[in-house]
C-alpha cells in the first residue's frame, strides 16, 4: 500500500478480518471493487476459535476459489450425548453422502489454515490492500463517505482510510457497532466454558477420531470434538463460582483431561475461558456503516453455526454492496440485508441457546429424556426474512440446491457469484428482448438444461425455471415464460435504479 500523505480511498473498508471479514473482502474484490482489509493482527491468530463448517459454507468456499481446502477438513461423523451416569442416551449421525448442496454436511477444520488461505487470496488481488497490524481508533461518516483513523500497532503511525462504505466484521466486542449505537436483544443463552485445545503426540484410542460427544455430567458438562488430526478440543461448562484463572493453569488442565490423556502425551495449545451469549443486534446498518458476523449476532457453540451464519451474512451483503457502489442499485437495497438475515439467523441463535441451557440443566440434575438410540441429523434451513421478496415461503427465500452435472461439474462453477436463471431451455429462451436486456443489467447467468436433479427440484415446486440470487437463495420459481418475465420485472424494480430498470 502507498503510505503517502494523502488518504487512501476505497470503495469498501472491511474492519475485522477473521473468516467473515476475509470472505466479505474476497467477494467484493471478485466484483471488481477496491477494498481495504483492516485487522489489528499482523499475522493469523494461531489457535482456532471456530471449528465447524457445513455444506452451505463449503459452497461459499467453492465460490471464493478455496474449495480445494476440503482435503484439510475432517469429515465429521456425528455426536453422542451421555447422561450423568456416563451412559449414552442419544446418538446423532451426520449423513455420509453429499447433500443437495454438492458437499458433505459437516466438517471440522483448523481455523488458522482457513484464514491463511483467504488472506493469501486477498494478497494476490490487485484490488485489495491489506491493512494488517492496524487498529481502528475512530470513524466519521457523512453523506459521501466513511473516514477511518488507523494506528499501526508496531510503530504508532497514524493513517486515514476513506471508503464509500465500511463493514464491521470485528467480532462480539465490535468497535464499529459501538460507534453505530446499535441495540442488542438477549435471547437467554449465557454460559462460560473453559476451552482446552491439545495436540496429542498419538491419537488416543479411547477418543473417537471423527466424531464428538457431550457428557451431561454433574459439576462441569464437557464437550469433546476432534478439530483436524491431530488436534482435539475439550469445552468444560463452568459454574458461576468457578475460578477461571485457576482452571486455566496447566495443573488444572492435566487433572481435567486425565481420564482421557496422560500428562506428557500431548501439547497444550490453548486454555481460555470464553463467555457465550445468545444475542441478536438490532440495527445492522447506520448510513454507510454495516455489521456482519459476531458483530451482528452471537450464539453458543452447540450447533456449530456461529461462523457459518457470519459467512451467510457475507454472501448476502457483498453483492448488494457491489450493486450500490457501481450505481446499478440505490442504497435502499442495503436495507434488505438485515431484514433477510436477522430472520434467518434468529432460529439458529434460539436453538443453540436452548441446547446449551438443556445441557446445563441436565448436568445440574434435570430429568433426562428417555434413550432414543441413533438418528441421522436433518439439516435445519430457515427461510430468509422479507427483503427482495416481500413474503418468503415455499421455495422463495430457501437455499437452492447445487446438483452435479453429467460430468461431475457443480452448478456454481458455471454461475459464479451472480444472479442465475435455471430451468427448461424452452422457457428461458422464449423471454422478450426487454427481459434479456434486464438480465444483462442484472448480470444474470442463464443455465438451461442443468440436469435431472435440478429438474426434480423444480418439479417439486411446480416450476419450469427459477431465478436464483448470487447468495444461492431462490428469488422466484416460475411455471412458464410469462411468470419468468414477471419475476424478472419484480426483481429489477427491487434491485435496479429507476434509470437502469426503465
Amino acid at each position: 500500500m502507498d503510505m503517502n500523505a494523502e488518504p487512501d480511498t476505497y470503495d469498501i473498508a472491511v474492519v475485522g478480518c477473521g473468516p467473515v471479514g476475509l470472505t466479505v473482502a474476497r467477494l467484493l474484490a471478485m466484483k471488481g471493487l477496491r477494498v481495504a482489509a483492516i485487522d489489528p493482527n499482523r499475522l493469523v491468530c494461531h489457535h482456532p476459535r471456530a471449528t465447524h463448517l457445513d455444506d452451505e459454507t463449503m459452497r461459499l468456499l467453492q465460490t471464493l476459489g478455496a474449495q480445494d481446502m476440503e482435503h484439510r477438513f475432517l469429515r465429521h461423523g456425528g455426536w453422542t450425548l451421555h447422561g450423568p451416569d456416563g451412559q449414552p442416551f442419544l446418538r446423532q449421525m451426520t449423513p455420509q453422502a453429499e447433500s443437495d448442496q454438492g458437499w458433505r454436511t459437516d466438517y471440522q477444520f483448523h481455523q488458522p489454515d482457513f484464514e491463511s488461505r483467504l488472506r493469501g487470496l486477498l494478497a494476490s488481488d490487485p484490488d485489495v490492500d491489506l491493512w494488517f497490524g492496524w487498529t481502528l481508533t475512530a470513524i466519521d461518516q457523512d453523506d459521501e463517505a466513511v473516514r477511518l483513523t488507523l494506528v499501526d500497532r508496531s510503530t504508532g503511525a497514524t493513517s486515514t482510510v476513506t471508503a464509500g462504505y465500511a463493514v464491521g466484521s470485528d467480532g462480539a466486542n465490535s468497535f464499529v457497532r459501538r460507534v453505530m449505537g446499535a441495540g442488542t436483544e438477549d435471547l437467554d443463552g449465557t454460559q462460560r466454558s473453559l476451552i482446552v485445545d491439545v495436540h496429542p503426540f498419538e491419537q488416543p484410542g479411547q477418543l473417537p477420531a471423527d466424531s464428538g460427544f457431550v457428557l451431561c455430567e454433574g459439576k462441569r458438562p464437557v464437550t469433546y470434538v476432534p478439530v483436524f488430526p491431530p488436534m482435539l478440543r475439550f469445552e468444560f461448562m463452568l459454574l458461576d463460582e468457578d475460578d477461571a484463572a485457576e482452571l486455566e493453569r496447566p495443573r488444572s488442565v492435566y487433572d481435567l483431561l486425565s481420564r482421557w490423556l496422560e500428562p506428557g502425551s500431548y501439547r497444550i495449545m490453548r486454555t481460555d475461558t470464553y463467555e457465550w451469549h445468545a444475542r441478536l443486534v438490532h440495527g445492522w446498518r447506520s448510513g454507510r456503516l454495516l455489521l456482519a458476523g459476531d458483530a451482528a449476532h452471537e450464539m453458543p457453540p452447540m450447533l456449530g453455526q456461529g461462523m457459518c451464519s457470519g459467512l451467510r451474512d457475507a454472501a448476502n451483503l457483498a453483492w448488494k454492496l457491489a450493486a450500490v457502489v457501481r450505481g446499478t442499485a440505490t442504497s435502499s437495497l442495503l436495507d434488505t440485508y438485515e431484514s433477510e438475515r436477522a430472520a434467518h439467523v434468529r432460529p439458529y441463535i434460539e436453538e443453540s441457546a436452548r441446547q446449551s441451557n438443556l445441557i446445563e440443566a441436565l448436568g445440574a440434575g434435570g430429568g433426562l429424556p428417555g434413550p432414543v438410540g441413533a438418528r441421522t441429523i436433518e439439516r435445519h434451513r430457515p427461510l430468509l426474512g422479507p427483503g427482495l421478496a416481500a413474503r418468503p415461503g415455499g421455495a422463495v427465500g430457501q437455499l437452492c440446491p447445487q446438483p452435479r452435472g453429467a460430468h461431475g461439474e457443480r452448478l456454481d462453477d458455471a454461475s459464479g457469484y451472480e444472479f442465475t436463471v435455471v430451468g427448461d431451455r424452452s422457457v428461458t429462451s422464449a423471454v422478450s428482448a426487454e427481459v434479456v436486456r434486464l438480465w444483462r443489467r442484472l448480470g444474470v447467468v442463464v443455465l438451461p438444461g442443468t440436469g435431472p436433479a435440478l429438474d426434480r427440484w423444480l418439479a417439486a415446486h411446480s416450476a419450469a425455471a427459477a431465478i436464483v440470487r448470487p447468495d444461492r437463495y431462490v428469488f422466484a420459481p416460475t411455471a412458464d415464460t410469462a411468470e419468468l418475465e414477471r419475476a424478472t420485472a419484480d426483481l429489477a424494480r427491487t434491485v435496479l435504479t429507476r434509470e437502469v430498470s426503465a
